[in-house]
């Protein structure tokens, strides 16, 4: 009885997790027919998600919000030329990630680690005392990350903050699966070189 629960439950999720996907393909559809409305939620959708990303590439709140709304526009008024609407969100992210480089390679602006804001909700909730303990761990995090080349910091915003699939960052990097794989897994290997196990751990090795 409990395993036939615990299927009937899986079953529930993967059929909502199938019906947001066919949702979002359908705003797709309709936004790529000029449906602006349709368009608003999809840019509602992802909009905290991207700049999020683009924010831990550049060193200017305002610029970050530029290079995402930019983002935006540039994917409305291509999105007939998107043959599988199903891929939208790589698609998005692609179109940021090469804006921001633009703006990286043109403006020779310096680079920053993962927005602050975003590591801060990692604490919320946590005693002072555990606040100060997080505040740390974050300062030490961020502080490693600046040690990487901008190609590993990206890959791992991508996987670890913003929760990209290793075939969705695929798409985006416009590269093969298991390069992602192997990137991201030499990301991680150079990150731990820079990192204190005592301070990230708080002092298990």
């Amino acid at each position: 009885m409990t395993l036939f629960r615990g299927r009937t439950l899986a079953t529930q999720s993967d059929s909502r997790e199938l019906s947001a996907e066919m949702e979002e393909e359908l705003l797709v559809r309709r936004a790529a027919t000029g449906d602006e409305k349709a368009y608003g939620r999809l840019v509602q959708a992802y909009q905290a998600r991207l700049f999020n990303f683009v924010r831990s590439m550049v060193n200017n709140q305002e610029l970050a919000e530029d290079i995402t709304q930019e983002a935006f526009v540039k994917a409305f008024f291509n999105l007939s030329k998107l043959k599988e609407p199903a891929r939208f969100k790589s698609w998005l992210f692609r179109i940021a990630n090469n804006n921001t480089l633009d703006y990286l390679r043109k403006k020779r602006l310096p680079q920053q680690d993962v927005d602050d804001q975003v590591r801060e909700s990692y604490v919320d909730g946590h005693s002072p005392e555990q606040g100060t303990l997080e505040s740390v761990r974050s300062k030490h995090i961020r502080t490693a990350l600046e040690q990487l080349k901008p190609d590993q910091r990206n890959i791992l915003v991508m996987c670890d903050l913003q929760g990209l699939s290793y075939q969705e960052i695929a798409e985006v990097l416009n590269i093969p699966f298991g390069t992602v794989q192997s990137r991201i897994f030499y990301a991680r290997k150079k990150l731990r070189e820079f990192l204190d196990p005592s301070i990230v751990f708080g002092g298990e090795a």
